[in-house]
């Protein structure tokens, strides 16, 4: 990548002003939590509610459109093989590619590629497409679709949207390619941070007032999400089982969601980072890459906002999300950067 030092300059003090805000954050909530979000509680908020239904969405659409790009730009075995040899230099190509041995495992590969890098291309569509209906028929009332239907619908558009981006030219498609990669290492990252939410054990604010007032689940659980909770009824909550961030928690095996540290929404809107890497790829999107950064950061705080009004985070666990995931984003820019500017990808 070129001028790669002028490029880091807005990302260094960008990430030195998000760090801090978000350290303060953490200080403020650490001492702070139960009482912010019990003060901002209202779950009848249509726009905190929305971006519930809708605020993942950014990490949704990070599979589908990524491994279609990855499906069309799969290798034969020569290929794989110089790209390895770009990081392991004593990998080479073979010479003979006319021996049947290399025509059998070339032939392994392209089908194995093929088959796979199609089902993830389904699988990412289907995470797109039925998260987003999931989410617009509860909050019309209706139920959800079957799984076959979405399995089918997505076979066919993950087909078509193959087809429609098999038009791309292949040296456009391989500077695509590095940015789809580059999507799935951070969508990975992600996945690693929600894992790390049922560890801590620490109960939601909106779990504690559904048990307190009576809104359990056929388990005889706390139901905070789906019940018809009101702001009014923290008044009447009791509040005991909360514990701060830095403390394992103690469901006492009454509450449904235990797992409120780190937030997962706020990790999953940090894939909005990911618009700062075509804002540098792209000679004339470059002076767009610092609104990339600053969008992508309003758009986590408005997320990590709602989830407070919500009750399903404290102010902790939205901070404690936006510095672990934007970490994990840095990490995946420096791969980025090192392996465009090596040639080894784009």
């Amino acid at each position: 990548m070129k001028n790669s030092k002028m490029n880091n300059k807005p990302l260094f003090i960008f990430s030195i002003i998000f760090y801090i805000t978000a350290l303060i954050f953490m200080v403020i909530g650490t001492f702070n939590d139960l009482q912010i979000t019990v003060s901002l509680y209202n779950p009848d908020s249509l726009f905190a509610r929305l971006f519930e239904g809708f605020g993942a969405f950014t990490y949704w659409s990070i599979w589908g459109p990524a491994f279609t790009i990855i499906f069309l730009g799969r290798r034969d075995l020569n290929e794989s093989l110089n790209i390895i040899g770009k990081l392991i230099p004593a990998v080479r190509p073979v010479k003979n590619t006319q021996h049947k041995a290399y025509k059998i495992f070339n032939f392994i590969l392209k089908l194995i590629t093929t088959i796979g890098f199609f089902v993830l291309a389904v699988i990412g569509w289907k995470k797109l497409i039925e998260n987003v209906i999931k989410n617009v028929l509860f909050m019309l009332g209706k139920d959800n679709l079957s799984q076959a239907f979405y399995f089918i619908f997505c076979a066919f558009f993950a087909a078509a949207a193959i087809f429609i981006c098999s038009k791309i030219d292949k040296s456009k498609l391989r500077k695509i390619e590095a940015l789809a990669l580059a999507g799935v290492l951070f969508g990975i990252f992600l996945k690693i941070v929600e894992m790390l939410k049922p560890i801590t054990n620490r109960v939601r604010v909106r779990e504690m007032i559904a048990y307190s007032n009576g809104f359990l689940n056929e388990d005889g659980l706390s139901e905070g999400r789906y019940s018809p909770l009101k702001s009014d009824m923290a008044q009447n909550t009791d509040f005991s089982a909360f514990t701060p961030w830095y403390r394992m928690g103690d469901d006492m095996g009454i509450y449904n969601r235990a797992d409120s540290f780190p937030s997962g929404h706020t990790s999953c809107a940090c894939a909005s980072f990911l618009m700062y890497l075509p804002a540098l790829a792209y000679e004339r999107a470059k002076r767009f890459a610092p609104i990339a950064l600053l969008s992508a950061a309003g758009y986590i705080a408005v997320v990590g906002f709602t989830r407070l009004i919500v009750g399903a985070h404290y102010l902790t666990d939205v901070a404690g999300a936006a510095i672990i995931s934007y970490s994990f984003f840095l990490i995946v820019y420096k791969i980025y950067d090192k392996f465009t500017e090596k040639g080894i990808i784009g």
